[in-house]
């Protein structure tokens, strides 16, 4: 049976072919500056030489190195391809499954030669992985080797490669399901190691973090109790452990010492120099606790990266099910119209399934407009806006003519009144406006799938867009005009007797009505010593309310001389007084009126005659210019993307078969 290791490693394999995807893999994430020894301790692990080495950066794409441990039929496989019965280990890349590498300096030419193509040969890096097998008897181990920290640009390097590299590993170390094995030297101070600088960031608790310590053997003698307080973990606070190793050094390199000489020399350094802790480090020590670490971490996360790839698989499947080429074309656009037309009239009424939680839209931010925001306009308009007591005795006096003016001058009082309801007209015509440009807005708002899917036809979109777009402009200007006129109604035809009216000038405050009657008592001689107060008329007995009615009916009708001083006026107070309660009489009316108006004459006819016109515009015009090829014309890069789509979810699938035996272990 495949071990663990193996069957992620399938796994890695199925979604490296396709590149960019969200599936977060159990792996771990190698991470340290340059010369920091990386690649010695990887190479350690393996046991062969096949790394790219040099000055700068040499790694410059993602290495997904798959060590596995083969079955004697593998090998009897590989020597039959080969023809080499003595080899021991070999390689194979991803990107050429059909070639085996028994000579490692090849896989090393190879990795060069495959970055150069996903990176150019710039010394820029890249985000595309190279997935690189190697055939062991040692481990089953996975990691990913990552750029060398750095600071400072080489050559042609860009400016920014420190940032492009930073944002390479948070990529990696950043997911949960990746254990961070931190490279640290043991010559440097390890508070200032860029690669635990990172861990720290991403895992704080340091519950996935693993320190290996390289450069024992660089260190100054008199350092090495520092260095065994630092290998005992009391310097750094990882929760997997930190393990010390000696690989080779360049001159080790230069002189070809072999893997297993060099395991020997670690072996010899550590038992010399750290007797009380050498058996819990090194190398072989190393891979024994990673592959424990990522096997233990596979089990942990298997429950939610299978929930993972089934969340995956639903979500890609509804995705290609909107991206599939229909059959017969003429049903396809017969429905999708009759769809758009439900999910759109769904979406205002609030039938739909899928409500928002988070904002207020369709119908409901339609409500906002018309009995809220509008309302709160209306309501805060001055009755008295820009209308001075000056003004007002002016006009009084201009429309008397060479005549005295009478104690209620209508003309003047139609004047003031017709210029004070101007107010109310443009926020009811910006109220329109802001429903028709709501409408357009709902219409992207309606069932993702059924959007999506029109989007991927520019023409059809295009066409049911300007249908609806059409429909609110003609809505719009007759709705706009009908409200405008019923304001000028009631600027132009001024009724100071009708019933309401009066009954309001009833209810106003008993200031006003005491100002008033004085006025036209005092004007017109009368003695009348009863004091007039003016309660509700909840509180009033029918009879005093028709007296009060009665005097209202005199006093505009009444003759009196304008006072000479405009400003004690008695007439100005009174116009002022009646212009605002006519102004606030007339605003119940509109307030009442242009809402009810808006949702009968635009969004109820809208939502009532949608489909009819997709049908009358939109369909019925494909049909009679037999035009169903072109317009079924697909959005360019929806090909690519559905091809996409087909090849992440046939990994999906694959993945899922592969994670059955996991569920064995």
């Amino acid at each position: 049976m495949e071990s663990l290791i193996q069957i992620v490693n399938k796994l890695q394999d199925v979604f490296a072919v396709i590149g960019e995807h969200k599936i977060d893999l159990p792996q771990i994430v190698v991470v340290g500056s340059q010369s920091s020894g990386k690649s010695s301790v990887l190479e350690s692990l393996v046991g062969r030489s096949f790394l790219p080495r040099g000055t700068g950066i040499v790694t410059r794409a993602p290495l997904i190195l798959q060590m596995i441990r083969y079955t004697k039929e593998e090998r009897d496989k590989v020597i039959k391809l080969t023809k080499n019965n003595d080899i021991k280990s070999w390689a194979t890349f991803l990107h050429k499954p059909e070639t085996i590498y028994d000579n490692f300096d090849e896989v090393r030419y190879e990795i060069e030669k495959q970055t150069d193509v996903l990176a150019g040969s710039n010394k820029g890096i890249t985000h595309e992985s190279i997935v690189l097998k190697v055939f062991t008897l040692s481990y089953d181990l996975t990691f990913v080797d990552l750029p060398g920290i750095t600071k400072v640009p080489v050559g042609d390097q860009p400016e920014d490669i420190d940032e492009q590299i930073q944002e390479l590993i948070l990529k990696y170390v950043q997911l949960e399901n990746s254990i961070i094995l931190a490279v640290v030297t043991a010559n440097t101070d390890p508070t200032t190691s860029e690669s635990l600088k990172i861990a720290r960031k991403m895992d704080p608790n340091g519950i996935r973090t693993i320190a290996v310590v390289t450069k024992l053997d660089l260190i100054d003698k008199g350092t090495i109790q520092d260095t065994t307080e630092l290998l005992c973990g009391h310097k750094i606070p990882v929760k997997l452990g930190i393990i010390g190793v000696v690989n080779r050094s360049q001159k080790d390199i230069n002189d070809n010492k072999s893997m297993k000489e060099t395991l020997k020399s670690e072996k010899d350094f550590l038992r010399l120099n750290y007797p009380e802790i050498y058996k819990k480090h090194g190398n072989k020590v190393l891979a024994k606790t990673l592959q424990d670490i990522l096997v233990k971490h596979i089990k942990k996360t298997y429950p939610i990266l299978h929930k993972s790839l089934q969340d995956t698989k639903t979500r890609l499947e509804t995705e290609l099910k909107t991206l599939q080429t229909p059959d017969s074309k003429v049903s396809f656009i017969l429905n999708l119209l009759k769809n758009i037309s439900k999910s759109y009239t769904d979406t205002i009424l609030g039938n739909r399934k899928d409500v928002s939680d988070t904002i207020v839209m369709g119908g409901a931010r339609i409500s906002e407009i018309i009995n809220e925001e509008y309302l709160d306009k209306i309501n805060q308009i001055n009755p008295l806006h820009d209308l001075t007591d000056e003004q007002i005795g002016v006009i009084l006096l201009n429309t008397s003519g060479i005549t005295k003016s009478s104690f209620v001058n209508e003309k003047a009082l139609e004047r003031m009144i017709s210029r004070q309801l101007s107010n109310l007209i443009e926020p009811s015509m910006s109220s329109v406006d802001f429903v028709r440009v709501e409408m357009l807005k709902i219409f992207d708002a309606i069932d993702e799938n059924v959007l999506e899917t029109l989007k991927r036809f520019p023409r059809i979109n295009s066409d049911v867009r300007n249908v609806l777009n059409n429909m609110l402009d003609k809505k719009l200007n007759n709705l706009k005009d009908f409200i405008k006129s019923f304001i000028e109604t009631y600027q132009s035809c001024l009724n100071t007797t009708n019933p309401n009216f009066l009954i309001q000038l009833v209810r106003s405050s008993s200031d006003f009505q005491d100002t008033n009657i004085a006025a036209f008592m005092s004007n017109n001689s009368i003695k009348n010593t009863k004091n007039h107060k003016c309660v509700s008329l909840e509180d009033n007995e029918k009879k005093e309310n028709e007296n009060y009615i009665q005097l209202f009916k005199q006093m505009l009708s009444g003759i009196n001389d304008l006072d000479n001083n405009i400003e004690t006026s008695k007439q100005v107070k009174i116009h002022k007084s009646l212009t605002e309660c006519y102004f606030n009489f007339i605003k119940e009316i509109i307030r009442d009126f242009v809402p009810k108006r808006i949702h009968h004459k635009m969004v109820k006819l809208v939502l009532e005659t949608f489909e009819q016109e997709l049908d009358e515009k939109v369909f019925t015009p494909y049909v009679i210019n037999r035009t169903f090829e072109e317009v079924m014309t697909e959005e360019e890069g929806v090909i690519d993307e559905r091809q996409k789509i087909e090849e992440m979810l046939n990994a999906v699938n694959i993945a899922l078969k592969n994670m059955v035996d996991i569920q064995c272990f």
